[in-house]
């Protein structure tokens, strides 16, 4: 099977990433590459954008044309944008890969909404190894939760707007829910006097060009355990995408994540 891929923001870090990642996919085809409206780009070939070779596909801002010859949709876009391309895909049946953060709590309803309808997937991160560290995190939590204070640091590029970061909230997330708690009720995302039992504390480092490190600490009397990913090029998060985006196209409506795929099961 050939999937038929449209890629959101294209002209962006990630949106680069994933042409380089589907051109040189012997499975895969650009259906479409998406900018907004305007982007001095528009009319580009995408092979272009990518020091490849010239692929025969423009770069566009026409979503509503793109959806009619594609079979999923990816997006790394910014939130308004991005629940306003999954409302439209949502009309053409499109499934659609969300790697977007930073939503509020409203966009999130409209995303759950919208999975009962067509396949979603909504993950922080997409690489492989950072959803092997989140397995990883879960299996250290239920041996040393206990036992230990739980850190969390994150490190990114200057550019980056949320923080802490997408994935460093959903491992915080995986380890609150490991304990049988909300997160809300104990993260510390900013900290002044003694530390208090049982928080999960978060340190964010904005720098450079940073691509993106998570390290997870649990502080034991005497001994500290962690776990470590440093991501060394942004092709890791295009190319867990790309295999996420197929997977996704085989599924029934719901709403997924990496650790779905991964086990091979849903939520």
């Amino acid at each position: 099977m050939i999937h038929s891929i449209i890629i959101n923001a294209a002209t962006g870090r990630m949106g680069k990433e994933l042409i380089q990642a589907v051109v040189s996919d012997t499975d895969s085809v650009v259906a479409a590459a998406l900018a907004r409206e305007g982007h001095p780009l528009i009319g580009s070939d995408i092979g272009y954008m990518v020091g490849a070779n010239p692929q025969n596909k423009l770069l566009s801002s026409d979503l509503e044309s793109a959806l009619l010859s594609a079979n999923v949709l990816i997006d790394f876009s910014l939130p308004d944008h991005s629940i306003s391309t999954l409302l439209q895909a949502e009309k053409n049946n499109t499934p659609v890969l969300i790697g977007t953060t930073g939503f509020d709590a409203e966009q999130l309803a409209i995303i759950e909404k919208t999975a009962t309808s067509i396949p979603v997937m909504l993950a922080s991160n997409y690489s492989l190894g950072v959803n092997s560290l989140i397995h990883l995190v879960t299996q250290a939590t239920k041996l040393l939760s206990d036992k230990a204070d739980i850190e969390i640091f994150e490190a990114h590029h200057k550019h980056k707007i949320d923080s802490p970061s997408g994935t460093a909230i959903s491992i915080g997330q995986a380890i609150a829910e490991t304990q049988g708690k909300n997160l809300d009720e104990i993260a510390a995302y900013e900290r002044s006097g003694e530390r208090k039992t049982g928080d999960i504390g978060f340190a964010v480092m904005r720098g450079g060009e940073i691509i993106g490190t998570h390290e997870v600490t649990f502080a034991l009397n005497g001994e500290l355990v962690s776990l470590r990913h440093e991501a060394q090029t942004r092709q890791c998060f295009a190319q867990g995408a790309l295999t996420a985006a197929k997977w996704l196209v085989q599924q029934p409506a719901g709403l997924y994540n990496m650790q779905n795929m991964l086990s091979g099961s849903r939520f």
